[in-house]
């Protein structure tokens, strides 16, 4: 006997179809990506993973659409521990209402002493997270339990698959998106998010993605997307006028670097604002980054 779609329970999907959603997904802004995701969108009250190969190869134009409709609609968008301080301007040109936008940071001992924690990665590998990692699991479970954000978008590249399980928990049943960045190598790990994607760069403004797992049939070619092009700002002559008042144009990528690079290498790049201040260029076109 052969049951009908619509006579399945809640949570079970034939394997060759994507899974048919009580409610749909968020819109992704990309249609070619919302037609390959159950739900035809960014999934609500489940934990979506991002795994990229480093951080600014796409992954803030991804989002960009999405945070953009939840932030003008006046909802809260919480930033939990990203690599790199977001860049207001950037967001702002891309149509994010910042009145809306909440950034936590991770303490500023824990960003000077990454040379550091490399040397000792196998030691603490066996005495478990460090306190700051806790801490940001703590602000995401905390964001999620609270169920006042639109979304909640973190970057745990030390999360485990038990508090992974504690963040699909406490997202599950609720209308938050949920968005945790980590690394590829996470991808040989178990996890509970429903949804995980693989970001990888291409040439120009193309960003790859691989559907790792999802709720419907396997896809093993990932789906090139033709992101926005990042946020740049036209190079301002020198004069004797004040900062505020000089004419911006602002298009710059959200994520500046903690520290000065001394590399020449185009993926270190970085602009000068007419404040003095350093901004990293790392959600610019793929080419840039990989030297094409």
């Amino acid at each position: 006997m052969t049951l009908p779609l619509s006579s399945l329970p809640a949570g079970l999907w034939r394997a060759s179809e994507l899974a048919h959603c009580h409610r749909a997904g968020h819109t992704t802004g990309f249609a070619a990506l919302d037609a390959e995701l159950p739900g035809a969108g960014w999934p609500h009250g489940a934990v979506t993973e991002l795994l990229c190969e480093r951080p600014g190869i796409g992954e803030w134009r991804l989002l960009a659409p999405t945070l953009r409709d939840l932030t003008q609609a006046g909802k809260p968008v919480m930033v939990i521990a990203p690599p790199m301080l977001p860049y207001a301007p950037a967001l702002a040109g891309w149509g994010i209402d910042l009145r809306w936008l909440s950034v936590v940071m991770r303490p500023a001992s824990a960003v000077s002493g990454v040379s550091r924690g490399r040397r000792g990665a196998g030691e603490r590998a066996g005495r478990g997270m460090k306190a700051e990692d806790r801490d940001m699991l703590w602000c995401a479970e905390q964001a999620l339990k609270s169920a006042c954000c639109g979304a909640v978008l973190t970057w745990l590249p030390a999360a485990t698959p038990e508090q992974l399980r504690r963040l699909q928990v406490a997202a599950g049943g609720g209308e938050t998106l949920t968005w945790v960045v980590r690394a590829p190598a996470a991808v040989s790990t178990a996890s509970a998010a429903p949804l995980r994607l693989g970001l990888t760069v291409g040439e120009g403004s193309r960003l790859g993605v691989q559907f790792h797992k999802r709720r419907g049939p396997p896809r093993l070619d990932p789906l090139w997307l033709t992101l926005p092009a990042p946020y740049t700002r036209a190079p301002q002559p020198v004069t004797g006028t004040r900062d505020d008042a000089m004419p911006w144009h602002v298009r710059l990528d959200p994520t500046p670097p903690p520290v000065p690079s001394t590399s020449s290498t185009p993926s270190t790049a970085s602009f000068v604002s007419a404040s003095g201040v350093s901004h990293g260029l790392l959600d610019r076109p793929a080419s840039a980054i990989s030297g094409a």
